[in-house]
């Protein structure tokens, strides 16, 4: 799949704007669907699916058998990873210190481990598993945000979030 540029995201995504500053109830209703991983997932130590656009749902679901695969489909593997660790996947909201939309306002970003991977963390844990876990999603076309360095000097200038992955391209 050719993932679109964030800048993209309305005509491809559609325009989850509602009312007064607040989400599209209409717009959420014609796009995001549940999906199960093929892993177990929690979010505050509770089972919970993930709530995504459904443009996303195919790969969500692909990447998620690779990682259960790399994992040998041992749940303790994945508890050791942090990947059963969901942080949230729709949100409506816009990014951290700006005035655009995030990717979770759209349905195509995901956040796992949270506490393992904050944000700035340049050793994040998910980085420990690289191959197993963010090589596959890169190679789908998805973008991970423990990639991103803060550097302004280079092209990316977003602090890492190593637990962040979206379906949008950045360039």
């Amino acid at each position: 799949m050719n993932w679109p540029l964030q800048s993209q995201c309305d005509d491809f995504y559609g325009n989850p704007r509602g009312k007064n500053g607040l989400a599209s109830r209409q717009w959420e209703a014609a796009n995001l669907v549940l999906i199960s991983p093929a892993f177990p997932l929690f979010f505050l130590g509770k089972p919970c699916k993930m709530r995504v656009h459904k443009k996303t749902a195919d790969a969500w679901m692909a990447w998620s058998e690779e990682v259960w695969k790399n994992a040998g489909q041992n749940k303790n593997v994945i508890r050791e990873w942090g990947m059963d660790n969901f942080g949230g996947a729709y949100n409506y909201r816009v990014m951290r210190g700006g005035r655009v939309l995030s990717m979770h306002a759209y349905g195509c970003a995901a956040d796992f481990d949270a506490p393992r991977n904050g944000m700035g963390d340049k050793t994040p844990h998910l980085a420990k598993y690289y191959d197993q876990i963010v090589a596959p999603f890169v190679k789908m076309g998805g973008v991970w945000g423990g990639s991103w360095d803060g550097d302004r000097d280079t092209a990316d200038e977003r602090m890492p979030d190593a637990m962040h992955f979206q379906w949008a391209r950045l360039r």
